[in-house]
């Protein structure tokens, strides 16, 4: 009797002792790598959303990530401020767990021409509908591959505020067959100026589009007033150009087309 009961014990002690290693192998993963505790920590409830936003996960983190599985059930993936730079997209671009994001935020992270040179080819970031890209250095080079590229027929809103955008950056977007479904367009604070609104002008239709951002970009009455005149919006509901040289013969232009359209039009 007494036996069976030592038996018992000391069957429950070697259960006890292997519980304990199983959890002390997982903290010890968790606490060798802090970044892939901060995904799994910062993962939502049904593992379709990724909010990193602020954490300063900077290239390593990138990477750390991208290797994950659980990006692969990842639709939204919020990165604002964390510096990831060219290496860390290039890392997303290249992994096979990114084939499912439809949001992605990149604010903040300088990732430059090479960056979203990396998105454009890639194999897997192909089903985008949002692509957030505030700050991060680019300019006309990238914008080029963006025409050549077939992974943006799905995207409905593309931001490029605060970059390096030209006249000849404008002309390579003002192309309505590489974004037939955009409904929103963020140019706010670039350089497009007179010619870059002319590309939009004359472009064929946008027929989407929805909301278009193109404040503090070095426009004059001319490009202002032949983007207000254009019938290449024909869904526009809101066209904002504030922070821009803006006269008389824009205020004239917006009243007369507020009068035969739903449009608003921001000029202050």
């Amino acid at each position: 009797m007494f036996s069976c009961v030592l038996k018992y014990l000391y069957r429950f002690k070697v259960m006890l002792l292997l519980i304990f290693a199983i959890v002390a192998t997982s903290n010890f993963c968790y606490a060798a790598d802090p970044i892939e505790k901060l995904i799994h920590d910062r993962l939502s409830a049904d593992k379709k959303a990724l909010d990193l936003s602020g954490m300063n996960i900077g290239i390593r983190g990138a990477k750390v990530l991208a290797g994950l599985s659980l990006l692969s059930n990842v639709e939204t993936l919020l990165l604002q401020g964390n510096k990831i730079k060219y290496e860390g997209i290039k890392a997303l671009a290249k992994s096979p767990h990114a084939k499912n994001l439809k949001h992605l935020d990149l604010w903040g992270n300088m990732i430059g021409d090479m960056g979203l040179k990396v998105i454009c080819e890639s194999n897997y970031i192909q089903r985008l509908d949002v692509l957030k890209l505030w700050k991060n250095e680019i300019g006309d080079d990238s914008l080029e591959l963006m025409v050549k590229s077939s992974n943006f027929k799905q995207l409905k809103t593309l931001m490029l505020n605060d970059n390096m955008v030209t006249p000849i950056g404008a002309s390579h977007l003002a192309n309505p067959d590489v974004f037939p479904r955009l409904k929103t367009l963020n140019l706010f604070r670039n350089d497009i100026g007179d010619e870059g609104a002319f590309a939009f002008s004359r472009s064929k239709p946008f027929i989407n589009l929805r909301f278009f951002y193109i404040g503090e970009n070095n426009l004059t009455d001319n490009g202002a007033v032949a983007l207000i005149n254009s019938n290449s919006f024909p869904s526009l509901e809101v066209l904002d150009m504030v922070k821009n040289h803006l006269g008389e013969k824009t205020v004239i232009a917006s009243f007369k087309t507020r009068k035969n359209k739903k449009i608003q039009i921001i000029i202050r």
